[in-house]
């Protein structure tokens, strides 16, 4: 007798909850699954009319005869739940290691650079499916991007670690008067000058630079650069070879939010989040007229409200400072 579809039903349960949802906020791409039932460990979001999901294994499949029986369920699930074509489906394998393996569900494991646009609050992003295992644009920071963009107006913006400039593009058409984006990556940086392309910001003050997030701070602090808004989201961990150390967001949090405190404005406030679970913020050291508040439940959207993936902490720099 065959199993009930529960991944399925699951799926076209809260797609269609979603769906209408995200059709009222004007949003385009929102999270359908995440692990809500535990036979089913993966990751679901939907992209326009596409799916891209993470799969990982399950530890009571010991023989790769069961892995491959259980993939193949998995996607069977998701095509039917969801009323998807195959040709629409992006499935990322998580391998051992933590590492993923990306292929379509087409029969065409070569295809490359599915690259595509999409919409969110009427601003235009740029996303691929296909080559790596983040499509280009966290979902989870939907909520945190517009709450920059609602302070940005006839502000310096500093956007650090920016990727592909999301929120560089929010700030900058919300009208911020200037901003600067810094990543390590060329990659990144092109992506996010063809995003600031797409929605016709790319004639206003917008900055890209390639170059150490840490090593960048430390020079901006001896330039006297200073801003109203910073937005520094850093990655868990890193060790490129372009950098100097290691760097451990755990471990050296502390050191990069003072960093980003001493190139605020009067009055000026900085947003920090990770995604690193359990991560605890050290009593720090705040400079004088400094204030801090975790404010994770006010940037996590309805989408992610079950699995908040990350959390967040705005630094306020008081108006009066000496």
């Amino acid at each position: 007798m065959e199993a009930p579809p529960i991944l399925a039903n699951r799926l076209r349960k809260r797609f269609k909850h979603f769906h209408k949802w995200a059709r009222r906020q004007g949003i385009g791409c929102f999270r359908i699954y995440n692990h809500d039932i535990p036979e089913y460990p993966l990751i679901a979001d939907y992209y326009e009319g596409r799916v891209v999901v993470w799969l990982s294994q399950r530890t009571r499949d010991v023989t790769e005869a069961e892995r491959e029986a259980f993939r193949q369920d998995a996607v069977k699930q998701i095509l039917e739940g969801l009323e998807l074509e195959a040709n629409n489906l992006f499935v990322k394998y998580r391998r051992p290691g933590g590492q993923y393996s990306a292929r379509s569900q087409d029969g065409n494991n070569q295809r490359s650079s599915h690259e595509f646009v999409v919409t969110e609050n009427n601003l235009k992003f740029l996303v691929n499916l296909s080559d790596y295992h983040d499509t280009g644009l966290f979902l989870d920071h939907r909520q945190t991007r517009a709450r920059l963009a609602s302070e940005a107006a006839g502000k310096a913006v500093l956007n650090l670690f920016c990727y592909t400039g999301s929120f560089t593009v929010y700030a900058s058409a919300a009208g911020a008067a200037s901003t600067v984006s810094v990543d390590l990556s060329s990659r990144y940086l092109d992506w996010a000058e063809r995003n600031l392309q797409l929605n016709g910001l790319e004639n206003l003050d917008n900055t890209l630079v390639e170059d150490d997030v840490n090593a960048w701070i430390r020079d901006a602090a001896g330039a006297s650069q200073r801003f109203d808004l910073i937005i520094c989201d850093p990655p868990t961990f890193s060790n490129s070879k372009s950098t100097a150390g290691i760097f451990d967001v755990e471990r050296d949090h502390e050191r990069l939010i003072n960093g980003c405190l001493a190139l605020l404005n009067p009055g000026g406030k900085l947003y920090f989040s990770t995604n690193k679970r359990n991560f605890q913020l050290n009593a720090l050291s705040l400079p004088p007229f400094v204030l801090c508040q975790e404010i994770t439940k006010s940037t996590i959207p309805p989408d992610f409200a079950a699995n908040p993936p990350h959390k967040c902490y705005l630094f306020e720099q008081s108006a009066n400072k000496a």
